[in-house]
């Protein structure tokens, strides 16, 4: 499996992108949604993943970051942040 700088990782509801990979790890940065300008940011802190947390049936999936389905899923990203934002506004 080859990983390189801008592919994006899934575990559950949380994205990332690979910002660069070394022998030991993956050093990626979270994909978070800004809701006040409502789009996709890439967060500035760095998290650590290791290469054997990536692959079918593990923690991590790799996804093809020029596929469709990819862009979908990064849709769920943004309504996640909304309902999180929704059910605060609701509790008031």
């Amino acid at each position: 499996m080859e990983i390189k700088e801008g592919d994006i990782l899934q575990r559950g509801l949380h994205f990332y992108r690979v910002y660069t990979t070394t022998r030991k790890d993956i050093v990626v940065n979270k994909i978070l949604y800004n809701h006040i300008k409502e789009y996709l940011q890439i967060n500035h802190d760095y998290e650590y993943i290791a290469w054997d947390e990536v692959g079918e049936g593990k923690l991590y999936t790799l996804l093809d970051c020029e596929n469709k389905d990819t862009l979908e899923k990064l849709e769920l990203v943004k309504r996640k942040y909304k309902l999180q934002k929704l059910n605060k506004l609701s509790k008031k």
